[in-house]
């Protein structure tokens, strides 16, 4: 017998609940301080339905990971490359992605952890690497877009990239505390700097 609507809404959101609790667990407990027993327990369903939605600690710490990325894509990756004033793209960009940053200190912590411990995590670590690339390359060409245009000093594009999304990271964990939280939007003209822009 086919499930209801309803039985569908209600799987789906037991799926959710499991996916939060197990990256708050994850990302406080680590790894192996992370069981099943304690996902179950946290998210309130029973330790078999947990089973339900996921073969085991491995899958479960796989998704926790890899399903955010297609948000992250799709909003982190929300910028023209080849925008025709790539200065205000920058800013923009600069925006977005700091008020990105500024709202997903758990799942970054998680992040930090498997870049730490990559040759324990081979195949996250392979999905981190492969979006964190992606991500590089889009910011290079609009770095590459501001040089070609004489509005960005000339530097390695993919440098700069990398130096910019370290910053992003760095100052995530960073201010953890909610003292700086006022201070995100402040960041912008500072992080755009990195970029060279040439003041005429």
């Amino acid at each position: 017998m086919p499930l209801s609507e309803e039985q569908k809404v209600n799987m789906m959101k037991r799926r959710e609940k499991i996916m939060e609790v197990a990256t708050d667990l994850f990302a406080t407990e680590g790894y192996e301080g992370t069981t099943i027993k304690k996902v179950s327990e946290a998210a309130n369903i029973s330790y078999g339905s947990v089973f339900t939605y996921f073969k085991d600690k491995e899958e479960l710490f796989y998704k926790v990971i890899t399903e955010p990325l297609t948000d992250l894509s799709n909003d982190l990756f929300n910028f023209n490359p080849d925008a025709d004033d790539p200065i205000t793209e920058l800013e923009k960009m600069i925006e977005k992605h700091i008020k990105i940053f500024a709202g997903m200190n758990t799942y970054l912590t998680l992040v930090v952890l498997i870049v730490g411990q990559h040759t324990r995590f081979p195949s996250v670590f392979e999905e981190l690497d492969q979006f964190h690339s992606q991500l590089l390359e889009r910011i290079s060409q609009l770095v590459e877009n501001g040089q070609n245009k004489g509005l960005l000093v000339e530097q390695d594009s993919f440098k700069v990239a990398t130096l910019y999304t370290s910053l992003l990271i760095g100052i995530r964990l960073n201010t953890t505390d909610s003292r700086f939280s006022e201070l995100w939007g402040s960041y912008v003209s500072s992080v755009l700097n990195l970029f060279g822009p040439i003041y005429k």
